[in-house]
């Protein structure tokens, strides 16, 4: 997988998709020091606590990843900086009025200029075409951080929360609620690829398009999954798993898609 672009989760097969869950569990508890007790003592020096932590803190390091953002973002900007920051890597944020991307700047100049500098490109962007066409100039990886099209971040991000909670994602029912957009895509194919049911309510005309629902429901055809479009969320939600306690998957109001209507659309497992 090194090297690569994830420009649809989709770029993954069920396989990746799965080691990639896997790994950011690992790095995740990796990253949580692990107290060591003393012989003789009952609490734990910082000596110790630090030498329980995992070597993940170093295994971005002399890394830099460029966000290249034509729209505010409060989680995903904060999620990659943190997150690099984590791994012992450095992160710069481009904000639209530096770039000007596709007017000031041309989309290939922007990709070819940026892969000089940093390593890897995570880009949130209107079109589609726009976090495409990164890809197909830069030399260095582009991850899609949101478009019109998909946020396949976002959906890496849920299932590995169902994940922690459920121990599992083959066999758990995934109910949305909301308008067939870009996160509701990235959901539909992650969970056809991973064996899971997911069940979308979406009044009519925001529907899920055609050939996300033909492509997930190949992949469920694999994996054991399966794919249900309904259009009342009693009807969507009457087969899917609650949520554990206190947790709580996220809300978006149309993200990346300014002719939507805004009400928000949410997931449960």
């Amino acid at each position: 997988m090194r090297g690569r672009d994830l420009l649809s989760i989709a770029d993954l097969s069920p396989e990746e998709l799965s080691r990639v869950l896997e790994t950011a569990r690992a790095l995740k508890q990796g990253l949580r020091p692990v107290p060591q007790r003393q012989a003789g003592s009952g609490q734990a020096s910082n000596e110790t606590m630090r030498s329980g932590e995992s070597d993940s803190r170093r295994l971005l390091a002399g890394k830099t990843l460029a966000l290249l953002f034509e729209k505010p973002s409060l989680r995903t900007r904060v999620s990659f900086d943190v997150g690099m920051r984590q791994l012992g890597g450095d992160c710069i944020y481009v904000s639209p009025a530096e770039v000007g991307l596709g007017t000031r700047e041309p989309v290939e100049d922007v990709a070819r200029v940026m892969s000089r500098y940093v390593d890897c490109i995570a880009a949130r962007t209107f079109a589609q075409e726009t976090v495409e066409q990164l890809a197909r100039w830069a030399d260095v990886p582009v991850i899609n951080a949101l478009s019109e099209g998909e946020h396949p971040c976002q959906a890496l991000a849920d299932l590995l929360t169902i994940l922690e909670h459920k121990g599992r994602l083959e066999g758990v029912s995934l109910a949305y609620i909301g308008d067939g957009n870009n996160v509701a895509r990235s959901l539909c194919l992650a969970a056809g690829m991973m064996g899971m049911e997911f069940r979308i309510a979406a009044p009519q005309g925001y529907e899920l398009d055609e050939t996300t629902v033909s492509r997930a429901g190949e992949l469920a055809r694999g994996s054991g999954g399966g794919i249900v479009c309904v259009r009342e969320a009693m009807e969507a939600a009457a087969g899917a798993e609650p949520p554990p306690p206190s947790s709580a998957l996220a809300n978006w109001s149309s993200c990346g898609s300014s002719s939507r209507l805004n009400k928000n659309s949410s997931s449960s497992t």
